[in-house]
């Protein structure tokens, strides 16, 4: 009989193991959730400011709103997908993921917001198309950016660059020869001290 052997969370009360390096704790969800909202909230405003050359700036009463409801519509959903891919540990997928479902909620949100201000029909929908072109791709940006953030500040060491063994050996040779140094016996070749 085998038995999946997992370990004790670390003891400065970090979720993560071996098993699942990108366990997470209410916490650290809540703050992600957070940046998540505020990073693409911001980001909407900013692009249909730029996008309208300034006029949409008033949509920033629209997006307020609609944000909320989607950060209540959109957090169980993130939270799920976080818990599945805990034992995942490529960034690649997790980024891709989150990307996914901002693109989803964006989809979602746009169409309730389209349905519910409109005359309620598919004519809104297919008219109000250029809202999906710029709410789709920021917020999917936006959530994907987010979790990256928020993962890279709890789990720094899955982002650190890979090194090779040749580059600690050369560390560690660099390392020697600074502290010892070879005197050649010969009085004609004096040498300098080190600083």
């Amino acid at each position: 009989m085998t038995t999946a052997t997992t370990q004790p969370p670390a003891p400065s009360g970090s979720p993560r193991t071996d098993d699942e390096p990108f366990a997470f704790t209410r916490a650290e969800f809540l703050r992600g959730a957070g940046r998540a909202w505020l990073r693409t909230t911001l980001l909407l405003i900013a692009v249909w400011a730029t996008a309208t050359i300034g006029v949409g700036i008033v949509a920033t009463f629209v997006i307020l709103p609609s944000s909320a409801v989607a950060i209540v519509v959109g957090a169980p959903g993130a939270y799920a997908i976080g818990r599945r891919l805990r034992t995942s540990s490529r960034v690649r997928v997790h980024v891709t993921a989150f990307a996914a479902y901002g693109a989803l909620l964006a989809v979602v949100v746009t169409a309730g917001y389209i349905l519910t201000t409109a005359t309620a029909d598919l004519a809104a929908l297919s008219a109000s198309w250029w809202m999906f072109l710029v709410n789709v791709p920021v917020t999917a940006f936006g959530l994907a950016n987010a979790w990256f953030a928020t993962a890279k500040r709890a789990v720094p060491a899955a982002f650190a660059p890979p090194t090779s063994p040749g580059d600690a050996d050369a560390a560690v040779e660099d390392d020697l020869d600074d502290r010892y140094r070879v005197i050649d016996p010969d009085p004609r070749r004096r040498q300098r001290p080190r600083a």
